[in-house]
């Protein structure tokens, strides 16, 4: 069960709702169809958020100007170092560490959102975008591996999945016998050579575009190359812990320096309402 006084910070921040899902697959695709079972407005802006990111203070704001002003872009994202090569074609897309240099880049209050190639589970998008995408989104962790880079490839019309890559990763643990290894490796070429399809048939006004800040704005709360340059994390952390502090007297759970290096997976939800007010409905 959620900790109670956790749950009064959801709470506080506005409308939290339990589900019992069982796993990170299908709380993603649970959170996936909330706009359209609540009739949620198409030009709400919906932030898909897993637990375990550090977000910087002016963050989210910056997300809702950026949106604001950007409302040509399809997806946002708040944590990404990954960016398209100048030789990437559509069939074989090629994918970097952020050099730095994005002299076409919009700039809104201060921030330069430059084009993301991929990131985690975690970023924003539109309702009416994601009802257009809604199946395609709810369809493709069924592919396994790192089901978040094929969703970015393909929502952008690149090719997910190469040759080699299409009848899946080894298992991470004990190889399952080799019947099931033989099950699995014609169900997972089958799903990743019809995504492959998809991606390359998507029409030119379904070809999504992803940007994110830079530097990023949020972190993985893991060590090592999961924490994103541009930023002192262990400061952020220590404001965030400040600032619960301040609302909530009396020691904290886990102490955010603490927590900065694990890494969990429970996925939340949240609709943001125009450029200064938010609601967010939390799927805990």
């Amino acid at each position: 069960p959620m900790p109670a006084e956790r749950l009064a910070v959801m709470t506080s921040a506005g409308e939290v709702q339990s589900v019992q899902c069982g796993s990170n697959r299908a709380s993603y695709r649970y959170v996936l169809r909330m706009p359209r079972v609540r009739r949620w407005s198409p030009d709400d802006l919906v932030w898909l958020a897993e637990d375990d990111y550090l977000y910087t203070e002016k963050s989210l704001s910056s997300l809702v100007a950026a949106a604001t002003a950007l409302p040509a872009v399809d997806y946002f994202t708040l944590y990404s170092t990954l960016r398209f090569s100048s030789t990437t074609t559509r069939r074989r897309p090629m994918i970097h560490r952020d050099g730095g240099s994005h002299s076409h880049a919009p700039v809104v209050d201060g921030v330069t959102w430059a084009r993301a190639a991929t990131t985690t589970s975690t970023f924003g998008l539109r309702v009416g975008t994601l009802l257009e995408d809604e199946l395609l989104l709810r369809s493709i962790p069924f592919v396994g591996g790192a089901f978040d880079r094929a969703t970015c490839l393909t929502l952008q019309g690149f090719q997910p999945f190469r040759l080699a890559e299409l009848s899946g990763e080894p298992p991470a643990f004990a190889p399952p016998p080799p019947a099931a290894r033989i099950a699995r490796r014609v169900v997972l070429s089958g799903l990743r050579t019809t995504l492959n399809a998809v991606a390359l048939a998507r029409p030119e006004r379904l070809r999504r575009t992803m940007l994110v800040p830079e530097p990023s704005m949020a972190t993985h709360m893991e060590l090592g190359e999961a924490l994103v340059p541009g930023h002192d994390w262990a400061v952020e952390a220590e404001a965030v812990q400040a600032w619960l502090q301040a609302r909530r007297p009396g020691p904290l759970e886990t102490p955010l320096l603490g927590a900065i290096a694990t890494a969990s997976g429970t996925q939340r939800s949240s609709t943001m309402h125009g450029p200064s007010t938010m609601h967010r409905p939390s799927v805990a």
